[in-house]
């Protein structure tokens, strides 16, 4: 799925994104990534890297983990700087996921926080993933998704459509960019499937979870050779 000009847009949002996310989700996100990250508190992870890491929400809920280190990657300039204020212990790279400028088989950890849609193309990131990745590595990544139940999913939809797109118009003043947010999200979800593009990629032992009514979903996977 290729976006246009996506950096570009999320510099200009950069300074409401937090505020805006945290209000549009009822900061139900901060609860996700809460979950997302005792997901994996069962290992231990030498060094983490966070892709699409945005302001480094998800970063400040990885600390948690305890890492040796911490490297954070996104094509947003301003979002990167936002993110350095709350973790400045964490290396940070301005880059896309298709073109991570790290040796092979580096990295015990990947993340994905509400970013793979973003992606110009998922096929090469996943590539990139696991080609960064030491044996035994994990992946793990958490996106929007709709909902099986017919009722959830026509809430859903309607709350992207309608309520989206206005409030991202009154708190940021950026009508496009939170338009398309939300059509993104089920553009993605009626085109991809994550797991297929994973074990594509290499990965194995391939998990999903949902959390609200399966608007969110978890995906767990390894990097594994035999």
């Amino acid at each position: 799925m290729k976006k246009e000009n996506t950096p570009e847009m999320f510099d200009t949002i950069a300074q409401t994104y937090d505020k805006l996310n945290h209000s549009l989700s009822f900061s139900f996100d901060k609860i996700w990534r809460k979950k997302f990250v005792n997901l994996l508190a069962d290992d231990n992870y030498e060094i983490i890297l966070d892709v699409a890491s945005g302001t480094g929400d998800l970063l400040v809920e990885l600390e948690k983990l305890k890492a040796k280190k911490y490297i954070a990657i996104d094509p947003s300039k301003k979002m990167l700087e936002i993110a350095r204020e709350k973790f400045p212990e964490a290396e940070f790279i301005i880059s896309k996921a298709e073109n991570l400028s790290l040796e092979d088989n580096s990295i015990n950890l990947i993340t994905v926080s509400f970013g793979i849609r973003n992606f110009t193309n998922i096929d090469e990131a996943f590539k990139e993933f696991y080609r960064v990745s030491k044996k035994n590595a994990c992946l793990s990544i958490m996106e929007f998704s709709l909902p099986k139940n017919l009722f959830c999913k026509l809430g859903f939809k309607l709350y992207l459509k309608l309520i989206i797109p206005f409030f991202g118009r009154v708190i940021s003043k950026d009508k496009q960019a939170y338009k398309y947010l939300s059509e993104s999200i089920v553009d993605f979800a009626n085109n991809i499937n994550v797991t297929k593009k994973l074990k594509q990629a290499g990965f194995s032992e391939i998990k999903e979870k949902n959390l609200m009514c399966g608007a969110v979903k978890i995906y767990k996977a390894k990097k594994y050779i035999f």
